[in-house]
């Protein structure tokens, strides 16, 4: 525990010292080797973790620019979601509590609410920036998160790597419906939230290529890398557990049933018994998870985009026979 106190110039002094100077010289360091901005924030040090990962270097640019310089002139896009020091709040008094407190400073109360409500935000500012949203040879999603969150005996942290092919309609057919429909009707013009572990997200076929245990003494347990040959898909769990998720309707899990079932009669009208239904037949016909993902894309996003599809750009038209 450091011992200096504030408004001291002892302590300023050993601030600027282990925060700025120390920091400085080892981003700066790191950044020879990566390539990647020297930048300092959470976002960036996201960059670097992925490129050392990968074995590709950034473009020096930080947030403009390609993320990564991957082979052939091809390239790749990051982000990164940090969800470890958010504050938290007391479930007794409603004070707000660091993610360092494992009691509320307040009350003493040990019933904390930790938040765990960040996501990966994608930009898309323009039409060039929409009709490029699929070229990216891949997208990397960088994500640092409490091991347990309301466990204040483990605080250990996961920070984990997912791969997407931009170009799967669980991705691509999301993103025109934003920015031809959320986006367009939307005032603020505020990025797209896509929330870690979410059907959604789970639907761009999320490939899992890294994931480290941080220990609460400093030590890290490397479970999942690339030269280990053990990375794995991310898949959808038993269906239900999306039974609150707004983007599935009844009817969308009925056409997807229809899909795989043509002809088969179902008159389930909650969206969880629907779900229960797909997911029984999912087991006993084994159906793939890249089929269902695709034909919950397919269901789900196509009604939403079709009507707008004079207004697809032809740099993304092109890759779907859906969208000709």
């Amino acid at each position: 525990m450091l011992a200096y106190k504030l408004g001291t110039l002892e302590a300023s002094e050993a601030l600027i010292s282990d925060l700025y100077i120390d920091l400085r010289a080892k981003v700066n360091e790191w950044s020879a080797i990566t390539k990647q901005t020297p930048q300092a924030r959470m976002g960036y040090v996201g960059q670097h973790l992925v490129s050392v990962v990968t074995g590709y270097p950034g473009g020096k640019s930080g947030a403009r620019g390609y993320d990564l310089l991957m082979d052939g002139g091809a390239y790749g896009e990051i982000k990164t979601c940090y969800r470890v020091d958010q504050l938290g709040s007391c479930n007794r008094c409603g004070a707000v509590v660091s993610s360092l407190e494992t009691v509320c400073s307040s009350c003493g109360s040990a019933e904390i609410n930790r938040k765990d409500d960040s996501k990966w935000l994608i930009a898309l500012r323009n039409d060039k920036e929409f009709e490029e949203v699929v070229e990216p040879l891949r997208y990397y999603f960088v994500l640092f998160e409490f091991e347990e969150l309301n466990n204040a005996a483990n605080n250990n942290i996961l920070a984990s790597i997912w791969e997407v092919d931009p170009k799967t309609k669980g991705f691509a057919f999301c993103m025109i419906d934003y920015y031809l429909n959320i986006r367009a009707k939307s005032k603020s013009k505020a990025p797209f939230d896509l929330w870690p572990h979410s059907f959604k997200f789970l639907l761009t076929k999320p490939m899992l290529i890294y994931r480290a245990v941080i220990k609460a003494n400093g030590t890290i347990e490397t479970k999942i890398f690339p030269t280990l040959k053990n990375t794995e898909k991310t898949v959808l769990k038993e269906l239900t557990e999306y039974s609150g998720a707004r983007t599935i309707t009844p009817a969308s899990v009925i056409n997807v049933i229809h899909r795989f079932f043509p002809g088969k009669d179902v008159r389930l009208t909650s969206r969880h018994d629907c779900l229960d239904l797909l997911e029984s037949l999912r087991a006993e016909h084994h159906i793939s998870n890249d089929d269902l993902c695709d034909a919950f894309a397919e269901e789900i996003y196509l009604p939403l985009i079709l009507p707008h599809k004079a207004d697809l750009p032809d740099a993304i038209k092109r890759y779907y026979e859906d969208l000709q």
